[in-house]
Order: structure tokens, then sequence, then C-alpha cells
């Protein structure tokens, strides 16, 4: 009898463990399907209302590198309010002067973009024999097609592309974005340290708080660090990549090589659509095929030396993403934002990823985004 009932109650406690396990798993199993619904709704709100949001991350980000230098003006007794109008004003005259020195080069080329493409077509047109028959097929069908309809409007392949137009359409949508950048990061600077001050209050332990307070103050200075780290590095590049296209005569050097520090902010895609933007203006402008090369060639060169050394150098390998994170990141945030969400992906991961650093529980998910 004993026998018995001890392997009874041994039944019972395997089958007590076994409904413990299947509760535990369906408890994982919703909790994951919450938080991928979560998940989809938050990236849904943010694709929805990229409008408001765009602008809201591009100010963070950029108070992030600016925050140091307000903390540091506070010992002069100059209040927050004062050195951040300063400071925003400042970036906010770089910005203009930039876009008031690279508006004229740059509605130029695009005016001339039509014609250069044409050109670039009947320059490749020979290597494109294969598809000579498949384009006039298209060409027939699109004369069959335009003659069973009705009406005599003008047909929209016969309004002539206008790159001027096309700048034109999404200016009022930048300028907007833009503004609501600058008063946002207003505002981020000159609230000061409220953001800390606040959770101070929330958190009930004293240890908590200084605990609270030091990971908050890392991770802000991490990020200042490394976002005005790659700024700079940007930079330089931007002004390199200007010289050697100056020196080799390429058009509107200084145009190209601010779009070559520009795209320098998301990795493998950026330096790859520079590299092609580069090779087909200098197929364009010169006649040999060394000097078309040559130009994209010195480009990509420099973008190695950037991207293989320089910056994990400077950087260091703790941040050090992995490529497959990089890629789906640009790739998320593009398609949710455009060409801001693109520039900003990487960015706004390494931001992610140095949260992860400083916090314990997230330490899995730091190894996984890490390389």
């Amino acid at each position: 009898m004993t026998v018995a009932f001890m392997d009874d109650s041994q039944a019972s406690d395997t089958l007590s463990e076994e409904e413990t396990r299947k509760w535990v798993e369906s408890v994982t199993v919703r909790s994951a399907m919450l938080t991928g619904i979560f998940i989809l709704l938050v990236m849904y709100t943010l694709y929805a209302a990229a409008t408001l949001f765009a602008p809201l991350v591009v100010a963070f980000l950029t108070s992030l590198i600016f925050t140091p230098l307000v903390r540091a003006l506070r010992p002069l007794r100059i209040p927050p309010p004062v050195s951040a109008a300063a400071v925003v004003l400042l970036v906010f005259s770089i910005v203009v002067s930039a876009l008031y020195g690279l508006s004229e080069p740059a509605m130029e080329w695009l005016d001339k973009a039509p014609r250069d493409l044409r050109q670039l077509e009947l320059e490749f047109r020979e290597l494109a024999a294969p598809m000579e028959k498949l384009r006039q097929a298209r060409e027939q069908f699109e004369l069959i097609t335009a003659g069973n309809q009705s009406g005599g409007g003008q047909n929209k392949a016969d309004v002539p592309w206008s790159p001027v137009d096309w700048m034109l359409s999404g200016t009022w949508s930048a300028l907007y974005g833009i503004a609501i950048s600058f008063i946002l990061l207003y505002f981020m600077l000159a609230s000061g340290d409220t953001f800390l001050r606040k959770l101070v209050r929330v958190i009930p332990q004293f240890e908590n708080k200084r605990a609270a307070v030091e990971t908050v103050r890392e991770i802000q200075n991490s990020i200042a660090v490394y976002l005005g780290t790659i700024t700079i590095i940007n930079l330089c590049l931007a002004a390199a990549a200007s010289l050697v296209l100056y020196l080799l005569d390429v058009p509107n050097p200084i145009l190209f090589g601010v779009m070559v520090g520009l795209f320098n902010y998301a990795p493998y895609i950026g330096p790859v659509a520079s590299l092609v933007v580069i090779a087909l203006v200098s197929i364009l402008e010169f006649n040999g095929l060394y000097e078309a090369l040559l130009p994209a060639a010195l480009i990509l060169g420099l973008n190695v030396l950037e991207g293989q050394f320089i910056t994990p150098t400077i950087a260091g390998h703790r941040l050090a993403l992995s490529p497959v994170m990089v890629f789906l990141s640009i790739l998320l945030w593009g398609w949710m934002w455009g060409v801001v969400g693109i520039l900003i992906a990487v960015p706004l991961l390494v931001c992610i990823k140095l949260v992860c650093d400083n916090i314990e529980s997230l330490s899995l998910v730091s190894e996984f985004m890490g390389r």
C-alpha cells in the first residue's frame, strides 16, 4: 500500500509539473503574441504618423549631440533656455547656409538630369540590344492602347518630366518637418535635466534613484559621444570627397561631396548609392574609361578607409553592430519614413544598443544586436 501510495503521489507530482509546464508555455506564447501585436501596432502608428514622429526622432537625436554643450555652459551661469536658443540658432544658420549654397548646383543638376539620362541611355544602348525587341513590342502595345482610348485629352506620357516640379512637390512637407524638428530641438535642450528630476521623484528607494541617474547619464554621454563622432567623421569624409572630385574636375564637387558624407549615415546602402551616382556623373562627363571610373574608385576607397579603419578605431568595437541588424534597420525605417528613415536608422539602432548595454535585463538584446 505504501509503495502504491508513493507511486500515486509521484504520478500526481508529475502531473502537476506537466500542468505547470503547459501553463508556463501557454503564458509564454500568449505573452509573445501580445508583444508581437504591440510591436505591430507601434510600427503602424509610426508609419501612419510619419509627419509627426520623424521630426520628433530627428530632434531627439540632434538634442543628444548638443546636450553636453548646453550642460557645459551651465557653470557659466547661462540658463538652459538661453544656451538652447543659441545652439538652435547656430544649427539653423548652418543648415540654411548649406541649403542655400547647395540649392543652385542642385537645381542646375536636376535641370540637366533628363538630358543626361537620355545621353546615358544612348551610350548603353549597345549593351541593351537583347532588350530592344521587347521595347519595340511595348511601344506597339502602347500605340494600340492609345488608339483605343476615347477623348482627345493629353496622355500622361506626353507631359515632359520636370525635375523642378518633382523637387518642389515635396518642399512643403520637408519645410514642415524641418520647422517641427527645430522647435522640438529647442524645447528638448531648454528642458535640461527635467526628465532626470522626474525620474528621481518616481523611483522610491534612494539607491535605485542614484543608479537610475547614473545609468541615464551614462547613456546620454555615450550616445552624444557616438553621434558627435560619427557626425565629425562624415563631415571630414564630405570634405575629402569634395576635394577629390574637385581635383578630378567632376562637376558640382561640393554637392556630390556633401551627398557622400550624408549618405554615409546609412552603411552599406549609402556608399553604394554614392558610388552609383558618381559613376553615372563621371561617365556622362568624361569620354575615356579611365577618367570615368577614377572618381568612383577614389570615392569607394574613401568609404572603405572610413568604414573599415577610421570609424572602428575612433568609435570603438563596443558599438559594432551586426550587419544583418543594420540592413534590417535600414529597410524598416526606410520603408516607414523614406530617406529620413534611412539616414537615422543606424544612429537610432546604436542608441537602442547603448540603452540595452546599460540595462541588465536587456543584455541579451544587446548581445543579439552586436557583431
